[in-house]
């Protein structure tokens, strides 16, 4: 029975995709909004399903680099939601167009959004880029 266990629990982690990289997400859009509060930030909301090719790519080289990993901990609060798990909040479902990755920056205190992009091939040549959508989404 135990090496039964065992078995399934491997294949079962085999299959586990680890979205985190080197951001430090909140657990949830309300933890993030309070946070994003107290320190003056905008949240930076990632919308993806478990099984977008670009969903993941973004996951695997945009957010394991640490510079960019390290442009989003200090200018945000971030918050991963990937929609087929999980319950995307009101505040945030009313931007999200259906399709992911869609990444959001909305403003805490009024819960709108400040600005939208979703996947670029262009990341793929150059996933500094990444950078300069945010940075667009920090000028309004």
């Amino acid at each position: 029975m135990k090496k039964l266990f065992l078995v399934l629990v491997l294949v079962v982690s085999s299959f586990a995709f680890d979205w985190s990289g080197k951001v430090n997400w909140a657990m949830n859009y309300e933890s993030a909004k309070k946070l994003a509060l107290r320190e003056h930030k905008p949240v930076f909301v990632d919308l993806a399903l478990s099984h977008c090719p670009p969903c993941k790519y973004i996951s695997t080289h945009i957010y394991t680099d640490s510079k960019i990993a390290d442009f989003i901990n200090k200018n945000f609060v971030p918050v991963l939601i990937i929609v087929d798990e999980e319950r995307v909040p009101t505040e945030v479902a009313q931007f999200f167009s259906g399709y992911t990755p869609s990444l959001i920056i909305m403003n805490p205190k009024k819960g709108v959004q400040i600005t939208q992009f979703s996947f670029d091939r262009e990341f793929t040549t150059n996933k500094y880029k990444f950078i300069d959508y945010l940075k667009r989404g920090l000028k309004k």
